[in-house]
């Protein structure tokens, strides 16, 4: 029975490329990649000269049947994203649960992420951070996306484009989000540029700036949302002390504040 490798790409620095991956590399029999022009690059530059096939969201279901069939041949196969860690907004999330539960072996090699980079970088604290992927381009998804960094308790990561950017900050300033951000643009190259602030001075910042490549956010608990959680805890508790049973109020407090019906209830059940 074969293993299928995770294997992490440059987010933009090829020096990132660990001994380690350019070995799987070199010694498995096939590589799967989101995009084959781009890894044929990276795989060149390495002087890797083993054969690669796509696989990407619109061929996904068949070529989960050929790597199923690979790796039941007994054959090493490897998946790369076109930058970052595989399957962390990339292709190979469904691929890895299949692969997983039908009993093949499935090994992660370390390596760049856009996300963690961007994370050490903020200046916020980490202990816990929620990653959200793609900020939706508009409509139901967008609102929802934003009630999630409204409601955070910790910090959230997630990605947008150059001619996005300024945009996804306006609509999140606009409608109530009041927290610091860092935004960080190339990451890891020579013009690697990190913006710290609230969102108005960090937009100020980006309007006078070359955007370029993908970019993370970083987004702190909105500051507002901290004043209200320290109400909100203070009310929990007088409501406790007057005999409210506490099933009935953290349906009540999630009605109000769209957090789950259990997670407010295990928060308060050994108050």
């Amino acid at each position: 029975m074969g293993t299928l490798y995770i294997c992490p790409t440059p987010i933009g620095n090829l020096d990132d490329v660990s001994q380690r991956l350019i070995d799987v590399l070199n010694n498995v029999d096939l590589i799967y990649c989101e995009d084959t022009r781009r890894a044929k690059k990276l795989l060149n530059h390495f002087g890797i000269e083993t054969g690669i096939e796509s696989y990407f969201i619109g061929n996904e279901v068949n070529k989960i049947e050929d790597i199923k069939s690979h790796l039941g041949n007994n054959l090493n196969l490897a998946l790369i994203s076109d930058a970052g860690t595989p399957l962390i907004s990339d292709p190979g999330n469904k691929l890895v649960e299949i692969i997983i539960k039908e009993g093949f072996r499935v090994e992660s090699i370390p390596g760049p992420s856009s996300v963690l980079v961007a994370l050490t970088l903020s200046g916020f604290d980490i202990s816990n951070f929620q990653f959200l992927g793609f900020i939706p381009k508009s409509g139901k998804e967008k609102s929802e996306f934003l009630t999630k960094l409204l409601n955070a308790q910790m910090p959230s990561v997630c990605f947008t484009s150059p001619k996005r950017v300024i945009k996804d900050l306006d609509y999140f300033e606009k409608n109530g989000l009041n927290s610091q951000i860092t935004v960080c643009r190339e990451l890891t190259k020579k013009f690697e540029t990190i913006h710290r602030g609230d969102i108005s001075e960090v937009k100020e910042k980006l309007s006078s700036d070359n955007l370029k490549g993908e970019i993370t956010l970083v987004i702190a608990p909105s500051e507002l949302n901290t004043n209200v959680n320290f109400e909100l805890d203070s009310a929990l508790k007088i409501l406790l002390d007057n005999g409210v049973p506490k099933r009935d109020l953290a349906k009540a407090v999630s009605l109000i504040t769209d957090i789950p019906t259990n997670e407010i209830y295990d928060k308060i059940k050994d108050s």
